[in-house]
Order: C-alpha cells, then sequence, then structure tokens
C-alpha cells in the first residue's frame, strides 16, 4: 500500500526485480496504436511524476514530501537508500525542461492584480470553453500542482488540461476528453470525482461515482482518451467502494500517497483506496477505516459496526494526510465541525490505527475568548470547525509558533464563531502531542465576516502552502489571504505596543464578482520555484478558468513587520490600475476592510501624484508610443476618482479639488503632447520647436533633469512622464522661451526675421491656448464625477461666492505666474502686430504672410478668452477668502480688470477683428469695453471716410463698418437697456463731448434721460435735456436743487440757484407743482443767494490785495494773512487754521459754508480794511445777516445764537474800550467822533438803518461774557458736533482769549456803561439821515416837476396843480400818484 521508501511510486514501478514491460504493452506508445485511434499528443517528456502528498496535494517525486505538498531543497533532502537515489535523479537531467525554464520568464499569463504582497495571475492555458462567461454548467474541478495538470468533470465526461505551461506564445490548451464508462441516474447526482494518479512515463485517472460507488481507474491518461469505448474499458481497472449504505455518498476524495487516497463519505465513513497491489501492479482496493478499540467480536459486534458505523464520525468536515513519519509510515487527520479530532497512523502495509483521539472544542472557544471578539458569557455563540491543514514542519523566516517535539502534530484549524447577527472566522494554532492539545496562537479574520452560504454551496477549505507564511481560506466567490507571521519583539515594537501603533498582520480577500455568476470549483496549494521561493494557490473557477494567486515570501534581511496590516493606498492602487481591466474581481472592496478618512484622502493624493509624475511602480516610463502612456496614465485617475466616490468615504471637496487639478493637468499634457506631435511632423529642418526649446529652458527646481547616464536624452517625453504634475511652469515659459529665443538672436548678430518670430508667436499661442483651454474644458465635463454640481459651474468656472472656494489652495489655472503669463503674451503679440504694416520687411527678407498674422490673431481672441478666465477666478477665489486682505485684493482685482481687458479688446478690434471683440465683450458683459471699441471704430471710420471724400475713394466699405458698429449700439440699447446706455453715455462724459450727447442722444432720448436721472454728477447739463426734450422743469429744479451740494464754484453755485428758482417757477407755470409746495423752496433758494452775494462782495474786496500777489494759490494766502491775519488771529492758533483755509477757498473762489464766510468776516483785522469802505462799515452786520440766513433755511437756531453772540463779541473788541473810555482833555466832538468809528457803532446804526434789529435786538456786553469759552457749550452747536474733544478745547482755549478781551472792554473801557450811550447815538445818527435824505428827496422831487410843468406848458399841456398839496412821507420820502384826472401828485 505504501513504498518503502521515500522514492517514488512511479521508481519502484521499475523495481529490478520486476519484469519489465516491452515497448508493445507499453500503454502510452502511441506509435504502436493503430491508426484508426486518436491519441493526446502526449509523451514521456511532458509529465514529471510527483512523489507523496500532504493535505491531499501530489507533489514532484524529486525530493521528499512536506506538509501541505511543498517539496523542500533537493539540497537538504538525505536520500533513504543508496540504491533508490540514482533512481529518484534518473530521470532529471541538470538543466530544466525548455518549458520550465521559460515559464520562470513569462508564461503568457494575464496580470489580474498586484501589490507588494501577493500577485494573482489568470493562467493563459486553460481552455476556451472553461474560460467563456457563459459557461455556468455544474461540473467538477481538481488540480494537482506537482504535475501541472487540471481536471474538470461533468455527468458524461472527464476534461484534463495541462494548466502549467512554460511557452509565452502557448495559447488555450486543448483538453483531453475522456468519456466516463459509468454515467449518473439523475442529473441530481453529486457530480463524479475525478483526479490525477502519479505514474510514470504520465499520469493516470480515477474517477469515482459518488453515489454508486463505482471505480474507473487507467494508468495512463492515453489510455483513458481512447476514442475506441471497447479499448478504453479494456485498458480500465474497475472497482467498486463497498459498504455504501442507501442515501450515502462519497463527497470528498483525498490523495493520500501518489497511488492512495482516503475517501469522505456522507456518514462520516472514511474508506482508504488503493490503485496498486503491493507489487505494484494496478488494481482497486477500498478498505474503512475502523477504531480497533471500538470493535467487538462476534456477529453481534459486526451488526453493530454495520448499523452503528463503528466510531464513524457523523459530521467529518476535513481529512488531511501529513507528513511520512517513517519510511512506510503516514498520519493522517480527521476533523468534525465540532472540533474533535482524529490522529491516525496508516502503514503501508494497509494497517491502520487511531492514535489519538482530542476534542479541541473547548481550547478552541477559550482561544477565541481570549482574543475578546466575542463576550464569554454570550450563550448564543456557537464554535464550528470548517476546515484544517497539517502546518509545515520548518518554517523559513519568523515560526509561527514555538518548536515542539518531533512527535508533535502540528495543525492550522478553520473555524467560525457564529452569534445571533455576527460571523466570526478564526485560524487557530494546534498542537497535538501525545493526547495532549494546545492553542498556542489564533488569527483572528478580520477582513471577512460574511455569513456561510447555507444550501448546497461547497465548504470553505483551507490551504497553507510552504513555507507556511501564509495562509488562504477558499469561499465559493472569495479567497481570503492571512499572514501567520508574528511580529518579533524588539524595542521598536515594545514601543510601538505601548503607543498602540503595532500594525497588524496582513490579512485581505480577493472578492469575485458576483454579477458574472463566477464560482470557485477547485483549488490546490501551490509554491513559487526554488529560486524565488514563496506560497501560491491555483483556483478554478467556473466561467473563468485558471487563476493563480502568489505570495512571496519575506525576503531575507527583512522584518515580518515590513509585510503588515493591509494599507488604502495598496487597496486604491488594485482598483485603480486593475479594477477596470478585467472581469473577475471585484475591487469595491468590503464593509470589514475600512480605512479612515484621512488616510483614504492622503492615500488618493499620493495616487494621483504618483500617477502625473509616473513613480507609480504600475506604471512604464518608456515606451514605443507617448499617447497611449498618457492615455494610460489618464485612465488611471479617472477610475481612481470613480472607485473613490462610489466605494470609500465621502472626500471633503479640498482632496476632490487636488484631484481635479492633477487630472486637468494631464488631460492638458494630452492635448500638448498631440501639438508637439503635429509640431515634429511638420517642422522643416532647421526650425525650432518651441517646447522643445521651453523644455531645456525651465529651470532645473521646477522639472525632472535627464540623466545622461541613462540614456535619457528626450527633454519634451521625459517631461511629460514625470513632470505633468507641475505643467503650470509652461505657462509663463511659453513666452520666456520666446522672448529668451529672440533676445538670443538679436546677441548673435542674427536677429530672427519677423516670419520666424511671428511663427513661434503661434507656438506659444498654441501652448497656452491648450493647456488652459484644455484644463477648463475637463473641468466642466468632469466636474459631477468629482462631486461638485456642473449647474454651479461655467466654462469650468465656479460661480461667485460659491461654498467651493473655501478653504482650497490657489487653482494653478488661476495662479498669478499664469495670470501675468497669458496677458503678458497677448499684449506682446498685439505690440508685435501693431509695429507691423501690411509691407513692412526686414532685413532677412517680408514680414510674417497676412495669413499667418490672421491666424494669431483669431488665436489672441481666444487666448483674451482665457485671460479673462483666468482673472475672474483669481479674484473670486480671493473675494471667497477668509483673510480681510485677501477679500480686499480681490476686489482691487475685480475692480481694475476692465482696464486690460478694454486694451485688449480695442486691441483685437484694430487688428481686423472686429467681430470678435464684440463677441467677447458681450460674453463678459463688459459694456465699458463694448463702447470703447465701437465707439473708437466709427470715430476711426468716420476719419478715414473724411479723408477718402477728400481723395475720391471707394467709401462704400468705410460706410458698411460704421453701419455695422452703429447697428451694434442700437443693439445693444434694446439687449442690455441700462447697462450698455450707462456704458455708452459715460464715455461721451469721460471725453467732454456733452453737445454730442445732448444732440445724438435725443434719438435714444428715453435711455439718455434716465442715465442723466441716474448720475448726479451729469446734473450741472441733464437740466437741459430736461426742459428741451422732456419739457420736465420740476425734474430740471430738482436736479439742480439736488447739484447744490455737489457744487463747489462760487459762480457755478450762484448759476445753479438761480437757474433751479427759474425751473421751478416754470414748472409751477405749468402746473409740474404747486406753489404753496415751492415757496419753502423759494426762500431757502433766495437765502441762499443771498449769502452766496455777500462771499461774492468779500472777494470782490480782496481782489485787490490778490491782485498783489502771483498766480499762485499758496502766494495769495500769505498775502491776504499778511494783511488782514496779523492781529485778531494772533496767539489764537485754531482761528489762525480756521481763517487760512477759509482764505484758501476763497481764492479758489470755492463756496465757503455761511459760518464759515460769518467767521472769515469777523477775522480780519480792523486796521487792514479802508474805513470809509461799505464792507468795513457793514461787515460784522453781514455776518449777522449771514448767521441769521443760514438759520431760517436750516431751523438750527443754537448754533445761530452761539455764532450771533460770538460776532457781537469780536465786533465790540476790534476798538479799544479802555482808550475811548478816557475823555480827559477831549471835546464834545472828538469823544462823539471815536465813539461813531468804533465798530461796535457802525454795526448798531446800520442794524438800525435797515430795520434789522426789530427781529434780532441786539444783546448787551453782559450777556457775551464767557460764550464758547468751554467745550459743553461749543456743543450745543450742531457745526462741532463731529469734532474731538480735543480739538474743541483748542478752539475754546482761543475764544478764552476773546472772551478776556471783553471782560477788559467792559471793566476798564465801562463798556456796560456807554452800551445805552452808543444805542442811543445810533439810532439819532439813523434818523438824523433820514431826515437829510427827506428833504433832499423833496426837493429834488419839486425839480424834476417844474422841469416837467414847463416841459408840459411848451408841448400845450395843461397840467393841473389844483388839489395838490404837500406833504412828507414817513421817514422824509415823497410819493408820486395819479389822480382821477390823470394829474400827477405828490405826497
Amino acid at each position: 500500500m505504501f513504498s518503502n521508501s521515500t522514492v517514488p511510486a512511479s521508481t519502484a514501478l521499475r523495481n529490478p526485480r520486476r519484469r519489465q514491460r516491452t515497448g508493445s504493452d507499453d500503454s502510452v506508445a502511441v506509435r504502436q496504436l493503430p491508426k484508426r485511434l486518436k491519441r493526446s499528443g502526449l509523451t514521456t517528456e511532458t509529465f514529471q511524476p510527483l512523489n507523496h502528498s500532504a493535505n491531499g496535494h501530489l507533489h514532484n517525486h524529486e525530493s521528499s514530501p512536506t506538509a501541505n505538498g511543498y517539496i523542500r531543497d533537493p539540497e537538504s533532502q538525505s536520500p533513504a537508500g543508496g540504491e533508490n537515489t540514482s533512481l529518484a535523479i534518473r530521470n532529471r537531467s541538470n538543466r530544466k525542461p525548455e518549458r520550465e525554464r521559460r515559464s520562470n520568464r513569462g508564461d503568457g499569463s494575464i496580470e489580474l492584480t498586484k501589490n507588494d504582497t501577493y500577485a494573482v495571475n489568470r493562467l493563459a492555458t486553460t481552455p476556451v470553453q472553461f474560460q467563456e462567461q457563459g459557461n455556468t454548467g455544474k461540473w467538477h474541478g481538481s488540480l494537482a500542482p506537482g504535475l501541472g495538470h487540471a481536471v474538470a468533470t461533468t455527468h458524461t465526461h472527464a476534461f484534463i488540461w495541462r494548466y502549467k505551461q512554460a511557452s509565452k506564445a502557448m495559447a488555450s490548451s486543448k483538453p483531453i476528453v475522456v468519456q466516463l464508462l459509468h454515467v449518473a441516474n439523475s442529473a441530481d447526482d453529486p457530480l463524479p470525482l475525478g483526479v490525477l494518479v502519479p505514474s510514470s512515463p504520465e499520469p493516470g485517472l480515477l474517477i469515482i461515482m459518488p453515489v454508486s460507488g463505482k471505480v474507473s481507474y487507467w494508468d495512463s491518461l492515453s489510455s483513458a482518451a481512447s476514442v475506441d469505448r471497447g479499448r478504453q474499458r479494456q485498458q480500465t481497472i474497475q472497482g467498486t467502494v463497498a459498504g455504501l449504505a442507501a442515501g450515502e455518498h462519497i463527497n470528498e476524495i483525498t490523495e493520500a500517497e501518489p497511488q492512495g487516497f482516503l475517501l469522505t463519505c456522507t456518514s462520516g465513513k472514511i474508506v482508504h483506496l488503493t490503485v496498486a497491489d503491493l507489487q505494484g501492479k494496478a488494481s482497486i482496493h477500498t478498505q474503512i477505516l475502523r477504531n480497533s478499540s471500538a470493535e467487538v467480536g462476534g456477529i453481534f459486534g459486526s451488526l453493530r459496526n454495520v448499523f452503528g458505523g463503528g466510531g464513524w464520525l457523523r459530521d467529518v468536515v476535513a481529512v488531511k494526510a501529513g507528513n511520512l513519519l517513517h519510511k512506510a509510515q503516514r498520519e493522517c487527520v480527521v476533523g468534525t465541525t465540532k472540533g474533535l479530532l482524529q490522529v491516525w497512523d496508516m502503514n503501508w502495509n494497509g494497517s491502520h490505527s487511531l492514535k489519538y483521539e482530542v476534542d479541541a472544542k473547548l481550547q478552541l472557544l477559550q482561544s477565541v475568548q481570549d482574543t475578546g471578539t466575542f463576550a464569554s458569557n454570550s450563550e448564543n455563540q456557537l464554535l464550528t470547525v470548517l476546515d484544517l491543514a497539517f502546518l509545515p514542519a520548518v518554517v523559513t523566516g519568523q515560526e509561527v509558533t514555538s518548536s515542539t517535539s518531533s512527535s508533535a502534530t502540528r495543525l492550522l484549524v478553520l473555524a467560525v464563531m457564529s452569534g445571533a447577527n455576527t460571523t466570526r472566522y478564526n485560524l487557530h494554532v494546534v498542537n497535538i502531542t501525545r493526547g495532549e492539545i494546545n492553542v498556542p496562537v489564533v488569527h483572528p479574520i478580520t477582513c471577512y465576516r460574511s455569513p456561510l452560504a447555507t444550501g448546497t454551496s461547497p465548504k470553505p477549505q483551507l490551504l497553507v502552502p510552504d513555507p507556511g507564511q501564509i495562509a488562504f481560506v477558499v469561499f465559493e466567490t472569495s479567497v481570503v489571504l492571512v499572514s501567520l507571521e508574528e511580529i518579533e519583539e524588539s524595542p521598536d515594537s515594545q514601543l510601538q505596543n505601548e503607543a498602540r501603533r503595532v500594525p497588524d498582520p496582513f490579512q485581505d480577500v480577493l472578492d469575485l464578482r458576483k454579477d458574472k455568476g463566477y464560482a470557485i470549483v477547485g483549488c490546490a496549494a501551490d509554491t513559487i520555484g526554488k529560486e524565488h521561493r514563496g506560497s501560491a494557490c491555483t483556483i478554478m473557477i467556473r466561467g473563468y478558468g485558471v487563476i493563480r494567486v502568489s505570495v512571496a515570501s519575506v525576503e531575507e534581511g527583512r522584518t515580518s513587520a515590513e509585510r503588515t496590516a493591509l494599507t488604502a493606498e495598496t487597496k486604491l492602487e488594485q482598483a485603480v490600475f486593475y479594477g477596470s481591466q478585467q472581469s473577475l474581481l471585484d475591487m469595491s472592496g468590503r464593509p470589514e476592510i475600512q480605512f479612515a478618512s484621512e488616510d483614504v484622502r492622503d492615500a488618493a493624493l499620493r495616487i494621483s501624484r504618483s500617477i502625473t509624475s509616473s513613480s507609480s511602480k504600475h506604471l512604464s516610463t518608456a515606451g514605443p508610443s507617448m499617447e497611449q502612456h498618457l492615455q494610460k496614465r489618464a485612465t488611471a485617475l479617472a477610475e481612481l476618482i470613480k472607485h473613490l466616490r462610489k466605494h470609500c468615504h465621502p472626500l471633503d471637496h479640498v482632496t476632490r479639488w487636488k484631484l481635479l487639478w492633477e487630472a486637468e493637468k494631464m488631460a492638458a499634457a494630452r492635448a500638448i503632447w498631440r501639438l508637439y506631435n503635429d509640431a515634429v511632423s511638420h517642422t522643416h529642418e532647421g526650425e525650432k520647436i518651441l517646447l522643445y526649446e521651453l523644455v531645456e529652458c525651465i529651470s532645473e527646481n521646477d522639472k525632472t533633469e535627464n540623466r545622461p547616464e541613462h540614456h535619457e536624452t528626450d527633454h519634451v517625453r521625459h517631461w511629460l512622464i514625470k513632470d505633468v504634475w507641475r505643467l503650470e511652469f509652461v505657462i509663463p515659459w511659453a513666452f520666456k522661451a520666446l522672448d529668451t529665443l529672440h533676445r538670443w538672436s538679436i546677441e548673435d548678430g542674427q536677429p530672427m526675421s519677423s516670419a520666424y518670430r511671428g511663427g513661434l508667436i503661434s507656438q506659444a499661442y498654441d501652448l497656452q491656448l491648450m493647456a488652459l483651454g484644455t484644463a477648463y474644458s475637463f473641468r466642466q465635463n468632469n466636474a459631477s464625477l468629482y462631486g461638485f454640481n456642473e449647474d454651479a459651474m461655467s466654462e469650468g468656472l465656479l460661480q461667485r461666492d460659491s461654498q467651493e472656494y473655501h478653504g482650497i489652495p490657489q487653482p494653478w489655472t488661476s495662479s498669478n505666474i499664469v495670470c501675468e503669463a497669458v496677458q503678458t503674451l497677448a499684449e506682446y503679440f498685439q505690440t508685435f502686430a501693431s509695429d507691423l504694416s501690411p509691407n513692412s520687411s526686414d532685413e532677412e527678407g517680408a514680414g510674417p504672410p497676412q495669413e499667418l498674422l490672421q491666424k494669431i490673431a483669431e488665436k489672441n481672441s481666444r487666448l483674451i478668452d482665457t485671460i479673462c478666465k483666468t482673472h475672474i477666478e483669481r479674484f473670486r477665489f480671493l473675494q471667497a477668502s477668509d483673510q480681510v486682505r485677501n477679500r480686499k485684493l480681490g476686489q482691487e482685482l475685480e475692480n481694475h480688470l476692465s482696464d486690460p481687458r478694454k486694451a485688449l479688446l480695442k486691441g483685437l478690434a484694430d487688428m481686423g477683428q472686429l467681430v470678435a471683440a464684440v463677441e467677447l465683450g458681450e460674453k463678459y458683459r463688459d459694456m465699458d469695453a463694448l463702447a470703447e471699441v465701437l465707439e473708437s471704430e466709427i470715430q476711426v471710420a468716420q476719419e478715414e471716410l473724411s479723408d477718402l471724400v477728400k481723395a475720391g475713394d471707394n467709401l462704400e466699405e468705410v460706410r458698411a463698418k460704421i453701419a455695422t458698429c452703429e447697428a451694434f449700439v442700437d443693439e445693444y440699447f434694446d439687449k442690455y437697456g441700462t447697462a450698455w446706455a450707462n456704458a455708452y453715455f459715460s464715455r461721451y462724459v469721460a471725453q467732454d463731448r456733452i453737445w454730442n450727447l445732448l444732440t445724438h442722444g435725443r434719438k435714444r432720448h428715453r435711455h439718455l434721460t434716465a442715465f442723466l436721472r441716474s448720475h448726479p454728477e451729469c446734473t450741472s447739463f441733464s437740466w437741459i435735456n430736461e426742459v428741451s426734450v422732456e419739457g420736465n422743469y420740476a425734474a430740471a429744479a430738482d436736479g439742480l436743487k439736488s447739484m447744490q451740494k455737489q457744487t463747489d464754484t462760487l459762480w457755478a453755485k450762484q448759476i445753479q440757484l438761480s437757474i433751479s428758482k427759474l425751473a421751478t417757477m416754470a414748472a409751477v407755470s405749468v402746473q409740474q407743482k404747486e406753489a404753496d409746495d415751492v415757496k419753502p423752496f423759494f426762500h431757502t433758494t433766495d437765502s441762499g443767494l443771498e449769502v452766496l452775494s455777500f462771499q461774492e462782495q468779500l472777494h470782490d474786496y480782496l481782489k485787490p490785495t490778490l491782485g498783489k500777489a502771483l498766480n499762485d494759490t499758496p502766494a495769495k494766502i500769505e498775502v491776504v494773512m499778511e494783511q488782514y491775519g496779523k492781529r485778531f488771529v494772533k496767539g489764537k492758533p485754531a482761528l489762525r487754521g480756521a481763517m487760512k483755509l477759509h482764505v484758501a477757498r476763497l481764492v479758489e473762489e470755492k463756496v465757503l459754508g455761511a459760518e464759515d464766510l460769518a467767521d472769515m468776516i469777523t477775522f480780519m483785522d480792523e486796521d487792514g480794511l479802508d474805513p470809509d469802505s461799505d464792507f468795513a462799515i457793514r461787515r460784522f452786520m453781514v455776518a449777522l445777516q449771514v448767521v441769521r440766513l443760514h438759520a431760517d433755511s436750516t431751523g438750527d437756531v443754537a448754533s445761530k445764537e452761539l455764532l450771533e453772540k460770538i460776532i457781537w463779541r469780536r465786533c465790540i473788541i476790534q476798538d479799544d474800550w479802555p482808550r475811548i473810555n478816557r475823555t480827559e482833555l477831549k471835546d464834545e466832538k472828538q469823544v462823539e467822533e471815536e465813539a461813531e468809528a468804533t465798530a461796535l457803532f457802525k454795526t448798531l446804526r446800520e442794524g438800525y438803518k435797515s430795520g434789522f434789529w426789530e427781529h434780532n435786538p441786539p444783546p448787551n456786553p453782559s450777556t457775551l461774557r464767557g460764550v464758547g469759552t468751554t467745550v459743553p457749550s461749543l456743543r450745543t452747536s450742531s457745526r462741532y458736533s463731529e469734532a474731538t474733544d480735543n480739538a474743541l478745547s483748542v478752539i475754546a482755549q482761543d475764544l478764552e482769549i476773546e472772551d478776556a478781551a471783553l471782560r477788559a472792554c467792559i471793566e476798564q473801557g465801562r463798556l456796560g456803561e456807554w452800551w445805552k450811550g452808543i444805542v442811543d447815538a445810533a439810532q439819532s445818527s439813523v434818523r438824523n439821515e433820514a431826515d437829510r435824505n427827506g428833504e433832499e428827496e423833496s426837493k429834488r422831487a419839486e425839480g424834476e416837476q417844474m422841469s416837467r410843468e414847463k416841459k408840459a406848458g411848451d408841448d400845450g399841456a395843461a397840467w393841473k396843480l389844483d388839489g395838490m398839496e404837500k406833504k412828507k412821507a414817513a421817514g422824509g420820502r415823497w410819493r408820486l400818484e395819479t389822480d382821477e384826472e390823470g394829474d400827477v401828485i405828490m405826497e
């Protein structure tokens, strides 16, 4: 049953003591078969027979087997016997077969996914019919990694093919088809079980019918594949598994040795089946494993074994064959779902015994509870064993557990802990030593928690390939990878443990796509070649084919910590670079594998940058097609955002913006490459390509330098591969390179021609337009993909005040260097074009062709559009900033954008692109620019038309141009309304073309009137439009009235008041205003005109003085201050400063406020005035009148009272009353003359003469004491309401000086006693003057009467003087009247 040495059974078959078969008896001698029979193309060189297996997987016979079916290094194996050593290596050469060697270099497989830990490849040798997605029929799969073959069975056939193929060019293998000898009774019966048997020179095939137990064995595939049914049956060894009860069937077959198998029945029965006898002759033999200790002799014992099972386990879940313990002894383990484990010793002679039977359930439960996964007191927890596997006896690298004795059975048990709504899978390391069980290590599976499938779904399978660092748990649609390595203890790991930063062991899940109907139907553990040792798992998938999951072992010199928990970056990379390239694996992720939002964000940004810089290990940096390279990177960026949006936590808008900007740059790079590729294709020898020169010019800090030692010579391709992420540097360098080349050509004494320079300008335009235009288009078209509202975005620009601006960095498309670069290039070309005339040329020949200039001019319009976008995006971004400084800067940029845009659009129109300029103006609703462009074009055309008229040339083209512009103007009044009218008419006002505005605007009077009414600065002439066009006198009056506050010139103010009054009177006359309503206005206007007349009188009085100075305002101010501001304001800084300001306004003929005018009049020194002038006599009276008029119009009584008292005080202190009071040695006349010469007397006399004191009686000097000498007293006046206390305190100090002078006049000059006499004298003087004036008027009237009478007598007129009597009119005035008869009478 077992061979007696470690030499494979295939070599045992060649025992020299046995009769050797002849060639005619060789079942694989294809050349001796009848020609009518078709045989497989298999030869003796195709297969390499394998030796024993562990966990049910076959091994190559080159070395002794180990657990889980993997071989060790041949040099580390000791030969079992000298006589067999030569036989074991007889069929081996020092060289690998060609196909195996080539498989190391590549076997034509397709890479489905890969990361630093594992790789998944689709094997290219799967037959086509098994790769078809629609092939979802029932079939069972079995893999033999050692043989490199796969078996697929249906109810009627078996298909065998070699899935390990060395040739890269090998297509899908054509399978060997074997028609089964036995057919199931029903389609619902379990599928036949098929397995390959190691044999020489080719494998044999074993088929078992699960229900009937019938066995078919062919010792070679050639025999099994015979199309001759008779010959096929003849070469078949048949048998039956005895002892199957009704309803019982075989559900699993486990390889226990090269020609021995363990069959697991649904009843729990284990059957040992061999396909050769002890002499190596093919035969079928079965034997049920029985526990000898449970056997009972006699007929009753036999019946008990039949009906009771004889120690069989009803819930067997796993049967695994372990390593060879001795030459003729193998260990097998049987496990149940409840945790019962049986360890069997099986001998080559067919004997077997139950070595240990242990119940591991309690230890497994305890180990789970120790992990804290489930609460220890939970009553609804159920532990179920799902599978088990032998652990390798020797593990390279870090040990999974501490070493055990050689007699220990080391297992890895897959168990599930199920709760009410929870499922937790664990891998338990179980050591069984002399019947004692120990569970030292538990590996919780945290990445997969899906509940077990119910029904007929296959159970999970546990695979532990050599060297035992990785375990594979294979479910029906998922494969779980679990690292069995432990982090070795070190000072660093201890610190990490204390900081809770110890990395978790590596785990990951490979999920099949559920929408494709894929299902795993077979799997087997495998290893990677000897030179690159590692673990692998080969999986057969229904509807897809065969794949291999390869895990590289931890390299020597590295720690197990370096392969730790799965990272967000790894999963994202797999989804990005492999998600869309294959249809098998579901890259959407599992809910159990979650990463922190910050980790996902950082990983996404790193991956995006690795794509744009080609630093990702998944990208190549060399290849024949740059277009394909860029396309692959662009696709990767698209896949990144799709995966993030669909399967990850919502990203913050800042991260989404950064990802979008990277994708924009990639799209722009593709456009630039196509532009460059086209330029290379059409450039003649000696001509420069701007992009090539540009890349060389870029600073080394802004690009990745070529490495000549690595033969990197193509600057442009290298830049596109490495530096797309900083593509924004191309924008400024497009102009810098152009300017540099031009400057170098001048320095070299060979300045480039205008045509050549124009061509470079065109290339620079193309670069900037391609980069920015593509970026904005990509942004607009992909806004929704990146989670932005595309309705809130127009042409790639966010709307104003969008919340998306908050917190993001400055967009690269609107950085300061980009904005300046595009504007500089546009201005550069416009300057270049304006310097060229149609007939211009240079030393090298003719200037640039007109078609080139036209082409660049057309591009200029697109570049101006781009300029507007970049600037708008920049100031909107700044305006959304949280910093006041940035918001202010953004507003300034917006305000200043109109000026360069206006200039650029005008330059565009000057280049013959009027329509393009107008379209851009319309697009950005820049009414000022449109008005500038159209009016400029009209003016230039009209001048050109005038010249053509003089020359007698054709005028139609120019007239058509004018008509076109005027059509635009008329259209815009209807299209844009007020916005256009304001811009259009404002240009007339700015150019002082008022008459043209009022005349040409009449045909658009509705818009003109609205414009004039909404612009107060136009009120000075808008009343003309109101009167002459609208006939609205009321509006004219109101406009003039409102303008009074804005007018600052004396004469203009007088005119405005007068015209305003006249317009109001006209409005009343046409009933546009009510007479009663305008009375207050008339009163106010009259008061204002009177106050202005007083200022005019003051100005006229000062004219002689002003004439002494040059035509210089400061000089005139000094002259006035020198003559009139030396005494009274001396020592009074506040009053002197105020007087100087008032003088300045008088010199400039600016309007003074009423209170300021009163101050100015009273500040002037008395001795500087002409004492006989009317102004000198009446100035204080005028000041009081000004104050009264102002108070009447404003109603400010408090200010009036305060200022009137100050004026009276200044009037009094103008004279030296203590000197006047000294009357000794003065006659009466002298005293009267001194008193009448005072300002007080003159003011009182003027008041009585005009009747002013009837409503404003002069105050007693004693009531003027202390007026305005404190801050509170000054606060009573609205004039000082907004002044600070410090300013008012200075004014109060100056007024205190005035008050001290008044006090001296009262106390030393006895002004209180003089007051009554001065008042009486003033009244008497007025009466006397009235009498004199009356007498003079009476004499004058009498003389005029006598003259008229004489004239009447001379003319024959009869005048009658009867009835006349002379009557003296009041005040000495006479009144002339006509009586009833027409005679003149005098009263």
